[in-house]
Order: C-alpha cells, then sequence, then structure tokens
C-alpha cells in the first residue's frame, strides 16, 4: 500500500533502454526502411491515442 501513496511511482517516469547509443548513422539507416517506419508510426499513433483517452 505504501508504493500506491508514493509521489514518485505515480509520475512518469524516463526510462534508459540503450537507445542513447544508436549513433546519427543508424538512425538515417533504420529510417530508410519502410517497415521500421511503418513500425514506429503505429507505435506513435497507439501510444497518441493511448495518452488522449486517458
Amino acid at each position: 500500500m505504501e508504493n500506491l501513496m508514493s509521489k514518485d511511482d505515480r509520475e512518469i517516469q524516463e526510462r534508459r533502454v540503450g537507445r542513447d547509443k544508436l549513433t546519427i548513422e543508424e538512425y538515417k539507416k533504420r529510417m530508410a526502411d519502410n517497415e521500421y517506419l511503418d513500425h514506429a508510426i503505429q507505435k506513435i499513433a497507439t501510444d497518441l491515442t493511448n495518452y488522449l483517452t486517458r
């Protein structure tokens, strides 16, 4: 029950997943892949929909 009362646990926290290690060149390669772009756009749309419907 204490975890539910902690304000820090309720705040949105940034998660570091190793994305910081990618270089600009690696991002350019990913963006050149149409399947990756479709996946990224779908993920962004899903996240926005979930956020806006709260």
